[in-house]
């Protein structure tokens, strides 16, 4: 590495070396680090403009049927502004998301091949990691050992606005360590690395005791644990032996994190409240619903002179659930477009897993092409699956796009010889 660096430093491409690697990586720094400044919008539009200079190869990076449900799921939310309950919150939280919803447009075109992918993957999670080892080393200094395994996730300033939020992206980067490793990485410095970074957020995972994100994580693994076997019959021996691990781990769930056995699991947190209510609200505008936002939600919920607002200790600013909230803004055909969308994208990845894992040839070979395609399909079933319980805010709705994106560029056809 110190040979290259030099090569480049000595032959005057220097410059081309500092656009190539240090910006990007000092821009990735700060969208990680602090997703929601504005420093990190700017190089969202940044990122969305570059998307729309290269009209001709976004489009052809979208232009399937994922491409289409969520054009046309954009579409629908940028129209419902009209019939919003609150139709300047909406047009505002329109104008608010549009940087994230213009940058997922260009992942595909940045990112488009495989070899790009993982680098975005693994570099990504690393930062993220380094992020919450630094915090993790800040919750133990401050509280102590054992303390902080009970009071770790009261303890402010939180580092991504929740211990959930921070929780459910320990779970995803150890997922995508976990399974660089798996597809095979050379020496022995790289491999460590991968190593350490799972286990700091294996040990992130513990210290928060965040039921949702553990809970959510433990799926994930046993299904990715599943899914990336080649062969139908090691898939169903994997998905029996998944069923019965799962049923122990929730058997035990108690013993593993005692947050388990609260009283607030009755109800989960008085979120069974707020379900019912913004069900209730959704059920009556079941096809428009009340216009795209958050802002549009709070009005609805706490100012509506049709209904009392449910008394509760909490402000809830959203539904706590992914996919009430699509419902509640978009009606049933939000919710359809969205949801098509996903199911769309997991059977592509199916898809070209399984059209890798034919062309591949050995076991070895073939369990290692299925595993990028299945990390991402389930880094996204992840936090969808987290989006039954919670709405995936912050910096996880950044990863939730920033993984279609890439998914998006996977499952793009190879370009045919001699086309344009």
């Amino acid at each position: 590495m110190l040979e290259r660096w030099t090569h480049w430093t000595s032959t005057g491409d220097a410059p081309s070396v500092c656009c190539r690697w240090w910006l990007p990586l000092a821009a990735a720094t700060v969208l990680w680090f602090d997703p929601s400044s504005g420093v990190s919008t700017a190089l969202l539009w940044v990122a969305g403009l570059y998307a729309l200079w290269n009209g001709r190869k976004t489009l052809g990076a979208w232009k399937n049927p994922v491409g289409l449900a969520w054009g046309l799921g954009v579409l629908w939310a940028i129209l419902s502004a009209a019939w919003s309950f609150h139709p300047a919150g909406s047009a505002r939280d329109l104008i608010k998301s549009a940087p994230l919803a213009l940058a997922a447009l260009a992942v595909p075109v940045v990112f488009d091949r495989p070899g790009r992918i993982w680098t975005a993957l693994v570099a990504s999670a690393g930062l993220v990691t380094a992020a919450l080892a630094a915090d993790l080393y800040r919750l133990v200094d401050a509280l102590g050992w054992p303390a902080v395994l009970a009071e770790a996730r009261f303890l402010h300033p939180y580092l991504y606005t929740h211990p959930n939020v921070s929780s459910m992206m320990a779970g995803l980067c150890a997922l995508v360590f976990a399974a660089r490793l798996l597809a095979g990485v050379r020496g022995r410095g790289r491999q460590a690395g991968l190593v350490l970074g799972l286990a700091l957020d294996l040990a992130y995972l513990v210290v928060l005791a965040s039921r949702g994100p553990q809970a959510v994580f433990a799926a994930a693994v046993l299904a990715f644990r599943v899914a990336v076997l080649p062969g139908w019959r090691a898939r169903l021996v994997a998905a029996l032996l998944a069923v019965a691990v799962g049923f122990g781990l929730w058997s035990a769930a108690g013993l593993i994190n005692p947050r388990f056995k609260d009283s607030t699991m009755a109800n989960f947190n008085d979120r069974d409240v707020i379900w019912k209510h913004a069900k209730m609200l959704a059920d009556q505008r079941p096809v428009l619903g009340y216009g795209f936002g958050k802002k549009a939600f709070v009005k609805v919920v706490y100012e509506n002179p049709e209904h009392r607002a449910p008394r509760v200790r909490v402000h809830f600013p959203h539904a706590h659930q992914y996919w009430l909230m699509l419902y509640f803004q978009g009606g049933a055909v939000g919710f359809a477009l969205w949801s098509l969308g996903w199911l769309a994208l997991g059977l592509g990845l199916g898809r070209f897993a399984a059209r890798e894992c034919r062309a591949a040839s050995g076991w070895t070979e073939r369990l290692r092409a299925r595993v990028l395609p299945v990390l991402l399909g389930t880094g996204i079933a992840y936090i969808l699956l987290y989006g039954i319980g919670d709405y995936p805010d912050h910096v996880i709705r950044h990863s939730q796009f920033y993984l279609a994106g890439l998914a998006v560029a996977l499952i793009r056809p190879p370009a045919r010889e001699g086309a344009a």
